[in-house]
């Protein structure tokens, strides 16, 4: 501590001392029958309000006692503590309090704090009432913050008593935004009847109008009929009761047309989107702006393009290697800076990134870790893992069995069981807990005088807690630049670079089969087989993925011999019908990227495509 903060901590504590001995005290703070001297001085330092009454030049400066209105007494002692000792123990249950004192004292800095304590222990329970306290005091940051919170997890606080001890007023408000994140509508149905019921005296005549906020033909019919079975407030108003059967008509009519034209809420919008993530920035050319800070998304189910924040923006990542989206739909990608970040920085390492849709769209980095080449990225729970890969040492590259595990909740990287053999160029799978690591690149020892790699046909599997790899059938191709994916329990391995058997030097070629593993009877067949021979786009990340019960693959390469140019169309494969269809036709795909993946967002949180092209 340097001198002048031990000189200033001195002073403050004698003050304290002789606050507390009542010596040279020159007012008395009186709030509710309690006194508390103390010294002009240092609330006026502290306070513009006291500041203002001590110097005003009227009477009321020479007044010995000051009354504080609407002030608690504890209240009082912790803003006096905070002026005195510059401690302030803030928790749930007093910091409305200070908040308020300290916005009528105009301390500022007490102000923030209790604004920055309200969010950091933000949830689903508390923060309706943070979002009226802040919006009632015309604190906007924290108002804004409150409501986004509360929108986003509306279905939570729904299950909290706040909801229940709402006005009227401001239920109805609520209740009337587009922008809650619920997914069904019986949950504001749901809200609705059980504010009413909690008083149903008081609160019976406001049903009606609470009940043309609710979107009654997107709740289900069956919902409906039991709610108006149940709720003796509905059964006794009869224009409730006229409602209820109106929505029940419109749902039943057979082209349904009516519910669709009603708005859905926030939530309801939420999709499974395929990403195809990546640093490349050419491809998109428009008039309306530019697209390379952008990747591109696809909506099987609503066939609508979407473009989503590229790792590259702001410079987070210059290449992106590997991606995974976790059983939490974290969106994570691993990769290293550009050449622009590289030269400030002067090392290499693998860094890895988790999208944040909640802050605009941006990419937070997770971790760092040592620099490979060509590794694979997986996820069991909340645990990646980064497996094999190509490392530097000594000037010299080799291929690495070793693996590495991190936990999303934080610390360092762990080395954990290393894989059976070195790969590099190889997938990873998750499928019902379990990581599944097949095909690749791994050093060649029989051959001296040929090729320095061959190609793996091997199936690896790790279970939930084990320290071993555990060998599965093999493959009938080995090969990589393939993708895969895991559907109805199963692994499915499209196209690639390989040869049938065992690599034993023999002619590879680029592949149009399908191959799937059973994992319950450790047996592979054969699957539809491709349109025609396929590569993925990035040499070790998948370009395919899964939604709504069926495999996307999302851009190719048609052959090994056509690596300039890229196939801009989405293949499906539905495999009840066991066959491949083109959903999608030259989309506006950026011209390569590194990784698709899947993940369930909402469409009004990414950029629309632009208008000029879609015109085209």
């Amino acid at each position: 501590m340097d001198l002048r903060s031990k000189h200033g901590l001195s002073l403050m504590d004698r003050l304290w001392r002789m606050k507390e001995a009542g010596e040279m005290t020159d007012v008395v703070l009186v709030t509710e029958g309690v006194r508390f001297p103390c010294h002009r001085v240092v609330l006026s330092a502290f306070s513009p309000y006291f500041m203002a009454m001590f110097t005003c030049g009227l009477q009321e400066c020479n007044r010995r006692e000051v009354t504080l209105q609407d002030t608690p007494p504890e209240i009082l002692r912790l803003i006096l503590n905070y002026m005195y000792r510059s401690e302030l123990p803030l928790s749930n249950a007093n910091v409305q309090g200070v908040a308020v004192a300290a916005f009528v004292l105009q301390l500022d800095d007490v102000f923030v704090r209790c604004q920055r304590h309200m969010t950091e222990n933000m949830d689903a329970s508390n923060c309706l009432g943070v979002y009226h306290f802040a919006r009632d005091l015309g604190a906007e940051d924290l108002r804004d913050l409150a409501h986004r919170y509360l929108r986003q997890n509306f279905a939570q606080v729904c299950l909290h008593e706040e909801v229940v001890e709402l006005e009227c007023h401001k239920l109805l408000t609520l209740i009337g935004s587009d922008d809650l994140n619920v997914s069904r509508e019986e949950s504001i149905l749901d809200v609705v009847l059980r504010w009413v019921n909690s008083d149903p005296d008081r609160r019976a005549a406001s049903l009606p109008e609470l009940l043309r906020k609710v979107r009654l033909p997107l709740v289900s019919p069956d919902f409906l009929r039991e709610a108006l079975r149940r709720n003796t407030v509905l059964l006794a108003n009869a224009e409730c009761q006229d409602m209820v059967q109106e929505a029940l008509e419109l749902i039943q009519c057979p082209p349904l047309a009516t519910p669709r034209k009603l708005k859905l809420r926030y939530g309801m919008e939420t999709v499974d989107l395929l990403l195809c993530i990546g640093a490349e920035g050419q491809g998109i050319r428009s008039r309306h702006g530019s697209y390379s800070d952008y990747s591109f998304c696809f909506s099987p189910t609503t066939g609508q393009i979407h473009y989503i924040t590229s790792p590259r923006y702001g410079e987070a990542l210059g290449y992106v290697c590997a991606g995974v989206v976790t059983h939490d739909n974290d969106i994570v990608v691993a990769g290293e800076a550009g050449a622009r970040r590289m030269a400030r920085e002067k090392s290499r390492n693998v860094d890895v990134y988790r999208y944040k849709a909640s802050a605009q769209g941006s990419w937070q980095k997770l971790c760092s870790a040592e620099h490979r080449d060509m590794y694979a990225l997986g996820a069991v729970g909340d645990t990646l893992y980064l497996l094999g890969g190509q490392m530097k040492l000594r000037k010299q590259y080799f291929i690495t069995n070793s693996v590495e595990r991190w936990s999303m909740r934080g610390g360092a990287w762990r080395s954990t069981t290393p894989l059976p053999l070195p790969l590099a160029y190889h997938c990873a799978v998750t499928l019902k807990d379990r990581l599944y690591v097949l095909g690749g690149r791994t050093p060649q020892f029989d051959r001296p005088d040929d090729e320095p790699e061959c190609l793996s046909s091997r199936l690896f599997r790790l279970d939930p807690g084990a320290s071993t790899w555990v060998e599965c059938g093999p493959m009938r191709y080995s090969k990589y630049r393939c993708s895969a994916v895991a559907l109805n329990g199963e692994i499915y391995v499209l196209g690639g670079i390989g040869c049938e058997g065992v690599d034993r030097g023999q002619s590879r070629r680029c592949l149009d089969v399908v191959e799937i593993y059973n994992p319950d009877g450790d047996f592979w067949r054969a699957g539809p087989p491709l349109p025609g021979p396929l590569l993925s786009l990035h040499t070790n990340a998948s370009n395919a993925g899964v939604v709504g019960g069926k495999i996307y693959v999302c851009g190719f390469y048609r052959g090994a011999g056509r690596h300039d140019i890229i196939t801009k169309d989405i293949l499906e494969l539905d495999p009840w019908e066991n066959r491949w269809t083109m959903v999608a036709r030259r989309v506006l795909m950026h011209d390569s990227y590194d990784v698709c993946l899947v993940a369930n967002l909402n469409p009004r949180g990414l950029k629309a495509p632009p208008p000029d092209l879609l015109e085209e």
